[in-house]
């Protein structure tokens, strides 16, 4: 029995979803299961604190699929939920909170001031992002992610950091020169802004090898979804797109089936979708893992 696939999908045949990913990504080449490399795989799920509501139905929902073992939440100015707060909202059932910081909203000459928080709550992990410049602010001051890992990395020594990754930020590259630097710098890893096409992905991973990497998706199922990554982002579509849920779930498994393979994570950005019917989609249905809810206060 496929230990992977025996709570992603339903057997199929005599090949699990697993061995047909095989078959597909690898030519049919012999190759050992891609089952065997999802013990020490993780996937987040990325939840927009739009309210505190949105954010508890949200985590409830993810809690219901196993092989879900972080949960992200990003910083967004729109909304009144700061990152860390909303991370004391949520009842992660063993899962690790990932708050996101935006390196220019803490000052560069004062202590971190979130520490005692972090370590009252628990927060292991978080993910630093440049964020965008304030009003009157420049937008070439230099490096303030690079600079922001090394202070946290010099408070907070035990902080488990990861760096923003964006594939289509100038070239390939400077994003891989900039990522050594904030490796350098004491990030632990990357997690990268959504991927639509598996051969850019593929690139990229290649000179990621050993590296830890949660590679990003995000289903888009309008043309003013896909307008808004390309003309915001300037990410790049394959020609096969399609702007339906069936075709975001199978690119979906395919890029699950590729980090399984090569060691790598995955990091789910499911906006402006039904929720439960692309984690569907993704892993064959809710299941329960064990994990019990904590008792109400």
């Amino acid at each position: 029995m496929c230990a992977f696939c025996a709570f992603v999908v339903k057997f199929d045949g005599s090949l699990c979803l697993c061995e047909r990913l095989n078959v597909k990504l690898l030519g049919g080449l012999p190759y050992p299961s891609l089952c065997a490399y999802t013990e020490t795989m993780d996937v987040s799920l990325e939840i927009v604190p739009r309210s505190e509501e949105a954010l508890r139905e949200g985590a409830a929902v993810g809690a219901a699929y196993p092989a879900i073992t972080c949960i992200n939440i990003p910083d967004l100015l729109r909304f009144p939920l700061r990152s860390w707060e909303a991370c004391g909202l949520v009842d992660g059932r063993g899962r690790d909170l990932i708050p996101h910081l935006r390196a220019r909203a803490f000052d560069p000459a004062a202590p971190f001031p979130l520490k005692a928080l972090f370590e009252k709550a628990g927060i292991r992990k978080a993910l630093v992002i440049a964020g965008d410049p304030l009003a009157g602010e420049a937008a070439s001051d230099g490096s303030p992610s690079i600079n922001f890992i090394k202070k946290l990395k010099t408070e907070m020594p035990a902080l488990e950091l990861y760096a923003a990754f964006d594939p289509y930020r100038t070239n390939i590259r400077f994003e891989l020169d900039y990522l050594a630097a904030k490796e350098e710098a004491g990030a632990a890893g990357f997690m990268s802004q959504p991927f639509f096409d598996l051969r850019l992905l593929e690139i990229y991973a290649e000179y990621l090898e050993g590296k830890r990497v949660f590679w990003g998706i995000a289903p888009v199922l309008n043309a003013a979804n896909r307008a808004y990554w390309e003309s915001r982002n300037r990410a790049i579509f394959p020609r096969s797109f399609r702007t339906d849920l069936a075709w975001n779930v199978d690119f979906g498994r395919e890029v699950l089936a590729f980090c399984a393979a090569h060691n790598f994570n995955l990091y789910l950005m499911p906006i402006k979708v039904d929720l439960s019917a692309y984690l569907d989609g993704l892993f064959g249905g809710a299941q329960d893992d064990g994990r019990a809810a904590a008792a109400p206060a």
